[in-house]
């Protein structure tokens, strides 16, 4: 039998889960959209994501995938959490591009014509751009995020709030799935 508490304990872990999953997936969208094309394309703003909502998926599962990968690790150092994370998602980078243009055809991004790049997929300045942000979540954004949950976890606005941005974001994905991607080819 699960008592009242254990209930209670369950659902704020769950949202706390949820809640990285779609800040990320926020944080993501912002840095593609803002970094990538506003800033270092100049083409102005394109949805850079196949949802038509404010969040990319890829880069809440990436969190979860490199904050796991460097738990494991027990990697906690920041220079080593730059290096790792950067290592890591080049590396994640480069085999998505390779999915992708396996089951789409294409992929999302060229980085042909950027200094020390490899067949478009990855290069040098994307990928220490994934390390600084990688670095930032971990070591600082992560942190304050969990002190907020903490603080605010009773909170009838917060747990509102969590409902109708999941709600919203399940919305357009199946949405998404109902009427196709978003996938625009390079």
């Amino acid at each position: 039998m699960v008592r009242r508490s254990d209930k209670s304990i369950n659902w704020v872990l769950i949202r706390n889960y949820i809640e990285y999953f779609l800040i990320y997936c926020f944080l993501g969208w912002l840095y593609e959209s803002i970094w990538c094309d506003v800033i270092y394309h100049r083409r102005g703003f394109l949805n850079r994501g196949f949802l038509w909502g404010p969040w990319l998926p890829i880069y809440g599962i990436g969190f979860f995938i490199i904050f796991g990968i460097l738990t494991l690790l027990k990697i906690k150092k920041p220079i080593m959490v730059f290096i790792s994370g950067t290592i890591i998602a080049t590396s994640a980078e480069l085999i998505s591009s390779y999915i992708l243009e396996i089951t789409t055809g294409d992929y999302m991004w060229d980085y042909t014509g950027y200094f020390l790049n490899y067949d478009g997929r990855i290069a040098l300045v994307p990928g220490l751009m994934f390390g600084i942000l990688i670095y930032a979540a971990i070591c600082h954004l992560q942190p304050f995020i969990i002190r907020l949950q903490q603080k605010y976890q009773n909170s009838r606005i917060h747990n509102t709030g969590f409902l109708i941005v999941s709600a919203l974001f399940i919305a357009d994905l199946i949405c998404r799935i109902w009427f196709g991607n978003n996938f625009k080819s390079r």
